[in-house]
């Protein structure tokens, strides 16, 4: 790696206040909201519209081919914009942009079919057409959130050049995203769909049109943060300047390279497999759930909020311990405290008999969750501003574009898993509580033998691959702003 020489320009970097720390961190406990909604399609698909789930996790197979071959251009070409950022900002306007479409396409991808008493599409005719179109809009709600995360991840990393600023953007999140967030995602989704009557009390669909009242309130509230957003990411003056200049003058490597550089960066490929795990966690834990209250247990949907609930207390509780385990251990021993707890937790979800023992283990998890998420947004920028020193060009938005392209496999892992799973132990969605108890003992090995395994992984990983210590951190930031860069 050759030396890198200053650029000249000035950064004057000043760390930003607290309120637009709290803006931007409030305006993101929206997104748990609008998260949480369309994790809820796979649940639409199977037992509303009776959907195969080996069919669904082709089609979204097809759709992870077709994300891994666009994320990194949508970097790329967020990377290159020059045309507003001295007037409004390097990503601004693409974060607003992204916002909107997210909102859009949740709403159309709950689109109501025409379904049989119970469950299942009124004509077999319709399968594939219902295949394609909630394929190509979940498609379309990626686009635009794997747009938005790129951008906004690009964009906290320059606004926050400090390790304290990024502490304390996490340890708010503790309670916005993790606490309210969570609360409002957990609470809301759930409730919206007993109170449309989504389900009878034997688990099966009752309302085809539950889904679609969902998304339309849901996106309504989700257009709540947007606001706080445009407040807290709005670029200072001296920041525009810095970066339009610094595209200038600074020449940007091919695409080809950056991905050569991506893969090869062990800390960047640290935090990309983290983030995977979380991704399939997050995602398994919400949609998994569902199907093991309804059809396991034979609750309502409703009474998933009860598992739920322990896991934002711990998300909060251990949120805020990470906080001052990253000040005095450092990001890469919490990260690893954090993701060695979490299996733990979810390894003895297997023994649970009942919604409350269930809810006992997840707690247990959920300290680890709350250790590993928080750390996990502040190793992203650390692995950030390593690639900067090691070649001299800022690419967050292309790095957080090919974590998007790792990222998205999360859908595809997630549905193949289900599948994989459900013909193993028997189950079948439209049966509803008629499932035997096999079936219902697959539901449980999903939402805690596999995550377990999932998250102990790539907690083996993280531990070979990250490097960053505590020691190294502030001496990143130092060297970053004496380069100019």
């Amino acid at each position: 790696m050759s030396e890198l020489v200053p650029t000249g320009l000035d950064r004057k970097y000043e760390p930003p206040k607290m309120k637009r720390i709290i803006a931007i961190s409030f305006s993101n406990l929206f997104w748990i909201v609008i998260f949480t909604a369309q994790a809820r399609f796979q649940i639409y698909a199977t037992k509303v519209l009776g959907l195969d789930p080996f069919m669904i996790a082709l089609f979204i197979a097809i759709f992870v081919i077709w994300d891994i071959a666009n994320d990194p251009l949508i970097g790329r070409k967020s990377d290159k914009t020059k045309r507003l950022t001295r007037r409004y900002g390097k990503r601004l306007p693409l974060i607003i942009l992204a916002n909107i479409g997210m909102m859009v396409f949740l709403i159309l991808q709950f689109m109501p079919w025409p379904i049989k008493k119970g469950g299942g599409l009124a004509d077999a005719s319709l399968v594939i057409p219902a295949l394609i179109w909630i394929t190509i809009m979940i498609c379309l709600f990626d686009f635009f959130q794997t747009f938005r995360e790129m951008n906004l991840e690009a964009s906290l990393t320059d606004l926050m050049r400090d390790q304290e600023s990024r502490r304390r953007i996490a340890l708010f999140d503790a309670f916005t995203i993790n606490l309210i967030g969570m609360v409002l995602g957990l609470l809301i989704v759930p409730l919206l769909l007993s109170s449309f009557h989504a389900f009878d009390e034997k688990g099966m669909a009752d309302n085809p049109n539950a889904f679609f009242m969902m998304g339309i309130v849901v996106a309504l509230i989700y257009a709540i943060g947007l606001p706080l957003a445009i407040y807290g990411l709005k670029e200072p003056q001296e920041m525009r300047e810095f970066r339009a200049e610094f595209d200038e003058i600074v020449e940007r490597p091919p695409l080809k390279e950056v991905i050569k550089r991506a893969f090869k960066d062990k800390n960047w490929l640290a935090f990309m497999i983290v983030d995977l795990q979380w991704a399939i966690l997050n995602r398994t834990f919400i949609t998994g759930l569902d199907y093991y209250v309804v059809d396991g247990l034979g609750m309502d949907i409703s009474y998933a909020i009860i598992p739920q609930i322990a896991v934002v207390l711990g998300l909060v509780i251990f949120g805020v311990v990470a906080y001052f385990t990253m000040k005095k251990w450092g990001t890469r021993k919490t990260t690893l405290l954090g993701i060695a707890i979490t299996s733990i937790g979810f390894f003895l979800c297997v023994f649970s008999t009942d919604i409350w023992t269930l809810t006992l283990f997840y707690l247990i998890g959920s300290a680890g969750v709350g250790l590993q998420v928080n750390a996990r947004s502040v190793v992203l920028k650390q692995a950030l501003d390593d690639s900067v020193l090691k070649h001299g060009t800022r690419e967050e938005g292309q790095y957080n574009s090919i974590n998007g392209m790792l990222r998205s496999t999360n859908l595809a892992i997630q549905a193949l898993a289900f599948a994989v799973i459900w013909a193993v132990f028997g189950y079948d969605p439209l049966l509803g509580t008629n499932n035997t108890e096999l079936a219902k003992f697959g539901l449980l090995f999903t939402i805690s033998i596999f995550l377990g395994m999932v998250s102990l992984l790539a907690g083996i990983a993280f531990w070979i691959l990250f490097d960053i210590t505590k020691e190294r951190e502030d001496e990143i930031k130092e060297k970053l702003l004496k380069l100019g860069r």
